[in-house]
This record gives C-alpha cells, structure tokens and sequence, in this order.
C-alpha cells in the first residue's frame, strides 16, 4: 500500500536506567507517590526506529522482536499516538523496536523507548515541538520517561518528574544482574502501604518526611554522596522478602568486590558498582556461570545520551 513520500526517519538509542537510592516518601491525592530519587543512564540500550510519512493516512503501526509487545498498550507506541494528537499531525508512524533490555527490571525499558520515540518525533514532525513540550508529553506517559528524554544523572523529586540534572559522575564500571524475575511496580508500591502508616506517621522523634525535608535546604547532592554507602531502595524492604534470590545477588554481587550493590527501582535488576573493569568483569563472568545472565556496564552521561541517526 503506497504511504506517501517518506521524509526521513530517525534511529534513538533507548537507553537503560538506574536508581542510585530510591526514598518513596508519601502517597499523593492523585494516587502518586512522592520519591527522591538519583536517576543514571548506563550504556545498554534497546534500539527505536521511527519512520514518519506526512502524505500517508493517519496511523501507528509498531513491529518488536517480541511479538508480545507489538500492541497499542506498548508505551513506544502511546508515545507516538499523543505526540500525533497533542500537536495535530497526520500522516503515518511506524515504529520498530529492538529490546535488550528486560521488561520489568527496574531498567526503565518501555520508558526509554517511549522517549526515544518522542526524541525522534520531535525531529520529524513538520513542526518541532520544544523541549518544554516533549517534557509535558512525556510526563504524562509515565514517572521515568522525562529524565529518559536528555537522560545524563539527575535528581529526581515529587513523582520522578521534578528533575535537577546533576553534573555527570564519573563513569565507574557497572555489573548489572538480570534475573528472570519481573517485578510489578503497582504491586511493589501496595507492599510499601503498611510501612508507610508505621514509620511516616508513627515514628518517634525525626521520622523519614522530615529527615527528606531537610535534605532538600542542602541541595543537590554531591558524587561523593550519591556514591556513597549511604545509598538505600526503600523498595528493598518488600521486594526482598517477596524474592529472596534478589537479595541473595545483593550479597554476592558485594562479595565479588562491588563497592556498592542495590536493587534498582522495584526490580528485579540488581547491579554492583566496582573500582576496576577486571573486578566487574569477574562479576559478570561469575554471574553468567551459575545461570543468571548479567553484563556490564558504564554510565551514560547527558552529552553522549540518545546517540541517534537520521535521514
């Protein structure tokens, strides 16, 4: 079927996240929850492919490795569909998606190819929609997908979406365990409820809101403190109970030398941050032998995020 003269299309790297710490604070009015977060890209990626015909008749059509996310409910193809209403295009997107990245692993995948797709629609359309817009559509696609627009390391307040872009740390190597486990967010965030009554509004002397609250009259963070022992997934707490070979990667990641290991976001990824590529390499190695795939990894900072190509 003939769909008009193709423009040009675009290719975004979608890159993985991670939680370094992750503090889930208060549960909102619109059914939310506050967090205090430090997002970090690393460089694995799946890979988008946004193709735009302007001529064509108006519609989306997507096509993934995994048959199973080749559906309107992918957030990829949302993204296209409210970038096409919000800014009254027509014509034809077609979208392709290669996943590395597991789905619900705490990576923020279907987040970062939801960017990807509004990065690359922002170049296509016939008018470019600014920055300010692309954050308000990508804010209303899901808690991650902002900091995964320009991506880098930033602090992440209210429901995620409130960014302060920190400087970019420096790139330690990355050993990212990828169980084959998926966790549910929604499930992850019920689990907290209980502790949520027991220790933010029944805790004696200065509880978690406060000790939040004045965190934030200090600013932003420095890298000795994000990288610090210090850093702490609230969601640990449940996610471990409920899974306790997680927790068990924890430990042995921290045993093979990792200066620090955590969970990110609910999981189930679970990564450790060594000192040296040989240390790191070890992890994986060892990882890899006894059956739980894993690989390496470094941080992407803000100036090298969203590597892309385009026609």
């Amino acid at each position: 079927m003939a769909v008009g003269k193709l423009v040009r299309q675009r290719e975004e790297a979608a890159c993985a996240k991670l939680n370094l710490g992750l503090r889930v604070l208060r549960r909102r009015a619109d059914g939310y929850h506050d967090i205090r977060t430090i997002f970090q890209t690393v460089d694995f990626s799946d890979r988008v492919e946004v193709r735009f015909w302007p001529d064509g008749p108006a519609e989306i059509a997507i096509a993934c490795d995994r048959k199973d996310l080749e559906n309107r409910s992918n957030l990829a193809w949302r993204a296209a569909d409210l970038m096409a209403r919000r800014f009254r295009c027509g014509g034809r997107i077609s979208i392709r998606l290669w996943k590395s990245i597991p789905v619900g692993a705490g990576l923020g995948g279907g987040s970062s190819d939801a960017a990807a797709v509004l990065r690359a629609l922002a170049c296509l359309l016939p008018e470019p929609p600014s920055l300010d817009d692309i954050l308000a559509a990508a804010g209303e696609l899901g808690s991650d997908v902002p900091f995964l627009v320009e991506g880098g390391t930033a602090l992440g307040t209210g429901r995620g979406t409130d960014l302060q872009p920190l400087p970019d740390l420096p790139s330690p190597r990355v050993a990212v365990a990828l169980p084959e486990v998926e966790v549910s967010t929604a499930w992850a965030y019920r689990a907290l409820a209980d502790r949520f009554v027991t220790e933010l509004t029944q805790k004696p002397g200065k509880g978690m809101l406060e000790e939040f609250d004045s965190s934030l009259d200090s600013g932003a963070p420095s890298p000795a403190d994000i990288l610090s022992k210090r850093m702490v997934n609230d969601f640990e707490s449940v996610v471990f109970q409920r899974f306790p070979s997680l927790a068990d990667l924890k430990r042995r990641l921290l045993s093979l030398g990792a200066r620090h290991a955590l969970l990110s976001g609910s999981g189930a990824a679970v990564f450790g941050i060594f000192d040296s590529d040989d240390l790191a390499g070890a992890a994986v190695d060892d990882l890899q032998a006894s059956g739980v795939r894993a690989r390496a990894a470094r941080f992407a900072p803000r100036t090298a995020y969203g590597a892309s190509r385009g026609n």
